[in-house]
């Protein structure tokens, strides 16, 4: 993939404020009310030491209307009363701004992975294979959670620039110049900080690219386990595998160092800070000594607002990549679509395929597939291994939109929706026949079918399954492991195939989808399904002359066309 740009910081942010929207004012609203009734706290600190020391007001004229108006035996109680209600004040807005920004963070992730599932799946058939599994996984459990950190960075800015707006005030109120000296050293600080956010922005691109080979290498290494362990290569699976961990781990050091030098130069120069505003305060000002101790004393508390608005910044700078890597490798994000009432199946009486093209690069695909299938006719698919079989029949599913030429149902295109109510009636089932790391009843209904138990159990007997689901202690309920790794091949197929025929298919595409079941099995199977009444029409790919003998007749894709064959033991190679 490409490298993401250093805009994806500001992609992120405006992303985020899309999703936000108002919810984003209103939490702002509890940081600066949190922040004001802090302040507020803090300012009471200067009449409960001028009480406390029995100076009265007068030389604090900025609190003489809080001070002078309470009888001076009630002055120290009022004002520790002050003092305290602020502070809970504070601890409860502070509460409720922590949950807003949880909330937030927490639903914008979630949103994000929505949306570039829903991206993906938008974007057709032709660009979600490219993309591939490994990449994907790495976008969806790598760069997205780290796109959701991002936002947790911006919400900490937002927080520590806000917190140090407010303090900034208030110490103004007490001392313009003593202010004057800690914004010029805070802005000092900022401008030697900037060095450590772009070293943030290129951690970041680093961690994005290292993130996505491991994630590559961790599936090969999946995907290859069995043979490598029957070969006895699972050193040099690991060894590669290893070597793109040390490349992430190498990059999670060098930014965890680089946080950590500029946490610790913060911290001493915090220090440095205090250190210098007193010496400015007693020696140059001399101010008075209420004022100078809660100036310090909101000096003190800017400290740490100051620390996590560089770590945040650091953070974002790192982290907001991972947003430019999901729109990087998927495009500009799309809404998930909201659920719909599913559309009535298309009651169709031809499906026509007239000089349809489509090549993924040239001598590759179909050049000009013509066919018309009607419905109950089961047709078989044959040809030699790469000439284009399986993109025939993506053309009459819909996945694939035809380059030149037409797929018609009953003389209107495959499109709007005309293709939305064609899918709603059709069946796929390809070769590996997904299943998924979930019950038996779970995978049956993965596609959202709305079915009770016995039509479940329907479904099985007709896959022929039922027999050995019944043979599970958990029945229905029995998890059938990643990828369905408790079942055989031929169990995975029929547990494929039961699921699809919950749709109560007019159109059943079957890509070489009994190939792991034995010839008497395959036949049993495929006489039920074409016993069916109503029975579905049925597009067939398949190498063995068995497989094809059961269909009414039989095309084969060769040189990119349609040819008829003569019988149906025909395999085109």
């Amino acid at each position: 993939m490409s490298r993401a740009e250093p805009s994806g910081v500001a992609a992120l942010i405006k992303d985020y404020r899309n999703y936000a929207g108002g919810r984003l004012w209103a939490a702002f609203a509890l940081m600066l009310l949190g922040a004001l009734a802090e302040g507020f706290g803090i300012l009471t600190i200067v009449p409960l030491v001028s009480i406390a020391l029995g100076q009265g007001s007068g030389t604090i004229a900025q609190f003489g209307w809080l001070v002078d108006r309470i009888p001076p035996e009630q002055r120290f109680i009022a004002a520790l009363a002050l003092f305290v209600g602020a502070m809970a004040a504070r601890s409860a807005l502070l509460f409720a701004r922590d949950v807003a920004l949880a909330k937030l963070q927490a639903g914008y992730e979630a949103s994000l992975r929505l949306r570039a599932a829903a991206t993906l799946a938008s974007r057709g058939w032709t660009f979600a294979s490219g993309v591939g599994q490994a990449a994907m996984q790495s976008l969806l459990l790598n760069d997205v959670p780290r796109a959701g950190q991002a936002v947790g960075h911006l919400q900490h800015l937002a927080i520590a620039g806000v917190m140090l707006l407010v303090q900034l005030t208030l110490a103004a109120i007490l001392s313009v110049q003593l202010t004057a000296v800690a914004l010029v050293i805070m802005v000092a600080g900022s401008l030697l900080s900037v060095r450590w956010t772009r070293r943030g922005v290129q951690s970041g691109l680093a961690l994005v690219q290292s993130a996505e080979d491991s994630t590559g290498s961790g599936f090969r290494l999946h995907s290859g386990l069995k043979a490598a362990l029957a070969q006895g290569t699972v050193p040099q699976f690991l060894a590669e595998y290893g070597s793109s961990l040390d490349r992430t781990r190498q990059e999670v050091v060098r930014f965890g160092r680089d946080v950590s030098a500029a946490r610790t130069l913060t911290f001493f120069g915090s220090a440095v800070a205090a250190a210098l505003l007193l010496f400015v305060g007693v020696r140059v000002l001399a101010l008075p000594f209420p004022v100078l101790v809660t100036s310090l004393v909101l000096f003190a508390r800017m400290a740490g607002p100051a620390q996590m608005l560089q770590h945040s910044a650091q953070g974002l700078a790192a982290y907001g990549q991972s947003f430019a890597a999901v729109e990087g490798r998927l495009g500009k994000l799309r809404p998930a679509a909201r659920e719909e009432q599913v559309r009535e199946p298309l009651a169709w009486t031809n499906l026509t395929l007239n000089a349809a093209r489509f090549e993924h690069r040239r001598g590759l695909g179909v050049r000009s597939a013509s066919l018309t299938v009607e419905p109950g006719e089961w047709v078989g698919i044959g040809g030699a291994s790469g000439a284009g079989k399986t993109t025939f029949i993506d053309l009459a599913a819909g996945l694939l939109a035809p380059q030149d030429g037409a797929v018609e149902a009953d003389g209107e295109p495959l499109a709007g929706e005309t293709l939305d109510r064609w899918r709603s009636g059709i069946a796929y089932v390809g070769q590996e026949g997904a299943v998924f790391d979930d019950s038996v009843r779970g995978n049956l209904l993965a596609e959202g079918a709305k079915a009770d138990e016995p039509a479940l159990w329907a479904a099985l007997e007709l896959a022929g399954l039922a027999q050995r689901v019944r043979a599970f202690p958990g029945g229905l309920d029995e998890r059938v492991g990643d990828r369905g790794s408790q079942l055989s091949g031929g169990e995975r197929q029929r547990l494929a195939i039961a699921r699809a025929m919950l749709r109560s298919p007019r159109l059943l595409i079957l890509d070489e989808a009994t190939a792991a079941l034995d010839a008497d099995s395959e036949a049993a199977l495929i006489g039920r399904l074409r016993a069916l009444e109503p029975r579905p029409a049925a597009l067939i790919v398949a190498h063995r002359p068995t497989t094809l003998s059961h269909c009414d007749r039989v095309v084969a894709i060769r040189d990119g066309k349609v040819e008829k064959s003569s019988d149906h033991t025909y395999l085109g190679v």
